[in-house]
């Protein structure tokens, strides 16, 4: 059993062997060998166990899960990783609800145009495909998910091939995609369907580059969409099934589900990168420079100075240093300063 402090009351995520749980801490043993939990449901069937027992044998993995929608952020050097954020109850209550409701489509019916103009409307969705392991050289795509912030909608792209909709949805750069392992997809995507891939976001190239900045010698190798979800989103091995096989068809359920978690977690893992590791430093500059201001202490002269001197004065308190170089932020020295030779600082 993890070596972490469980109180009464607490969402945990238990991993066993076969099985990934969810369930409140009722009672822990005072040496550690079992726990009790209430309100037991299964993640990946969502059957509710209610009260249960298990023993230290049993289990594999035990997490915490955060009762607010507040990250809480932790390193985890033995991973290689930076850091990881794991997802809030509510957060997690929301990807699992989008898990069990996702959208099948296998003809263009009603419900088709109906997913269609919905997605259409949207500006960012995560993008991913089954069974392009080899890229052009697959034997047959099996199915397209397509999801938004709560829904996911399955294509089986097996029996309606692409249609011009989608291609629309995976090509024009009026859309923001986020996607694992990019050059499979769009590979898959020229070669197979002459549809050229518009501008992505891949979390599997932003963990590279965020491990490379860290100074961690990564090896630009394959990264698993499972691997950056536990690692990055603290989700169990099991929370997974490698063993689903697409091309079967009638889709059983199970696949269905299956394909529908390689999609959910797309966008998490997108505004973890983004926002709370790559602009990580520029947030702060901009708290810093925020603040610069109402840290000044604010005398009876300051205020005759504003009410006499007004813009003059407040002008006269100097903002914090940045540091920032416009350089990095790809913006022209010339057209800042008139002066090439001059490095350009906020």
């Amino acid at each position: 059993m993890n070596k972490i402090n469980l109180e009464l009351g607490q969402t945990i995520l238990l991993e066993l062997e076969d099985e990934c749980l969810l369930g409140q801490v009722a009672h822990v043993a005072s040496d550690r060998s079992f726990i009790r939990l209430a309100d037991v449901r299964d993640m990946i069937t969502k059957k509710n166990y209610g009260l249960q027992t298990y023993y230290n044998s049993e289990i594999r993995n035990i997490q915490v899960a955060s009762t607010d929608d507040t990250p809480k952020l932790q390193s985890n050097p033995t991973d290689g990783v930076i850091k990881s954020k794991q997802l809030s109850l509510n957060s997690l209550t929301s990807a699992l609800e989008q898990i069990n409701n996702y959208v099948f489509i296998h003809q263009t019916d009603a419900k088709y145009h109906d997913s269609i103009g919905f997605l259409k409307k949207q500006q960012l969705f995560g993008v991913a495909m089954e069974c392009i392991e080899n890229g052009r050289h697959s034997h047959e795509s099996s199915l397209l998910s397509i999801a938004t912030v709560d829904s996911v909608y399955i294509f089986d792209i097996k029996w309606m091939k692409i249609t011009d909709d989608m291609r629309d949805l995976l090509r024009n750069d009026r859309y923001r995609r986020v996607l694992h392992n990019g050059r499979l997809v769009g590979d898959v995507l020229q070669h197979k369907y002459g549809v050229t891939l518009g501008k992505c976001f891949d979390v599997m190239v932003a963990h590279i580059a965020i491990s490379k900045t860290a100074g961690r010698t990564v090896e630009n190798e394959l990264v698993s969409l499972q691997t950056c979800v536990r690692s990055y989103l603290n989700l169990p091995d099991k929370f997974f099934d490698d063993n689903i096989n697409f091309n079967f068809r009638p889709l059983s359920e199970a696949s269905k589900k299956e394909a529908a978690k390689h999609a959910v977690f797309l966008l998490p893992l997108q505004d973890f990168f983004v926002h709370e590791i790559m602009l990580e430093p520029f947030y702060n500059s901009c708290t810093s420079y925020a603040r610069s201001l109402s840290r000044n202490a604010d005398f009876i002269s300051s205020l005759t100075d504003l009410r006499y001197k007004g813009p003059e004065a407040i002008e006269a308190i100097q903002p914090a240093e940045l540091g920032i170089e416009v350089e990095s932020l790809n913006l022209s020295e010339r057209e800042l300063t008139g002066d090439p030779d001059k490095p350009v600082v906020l």
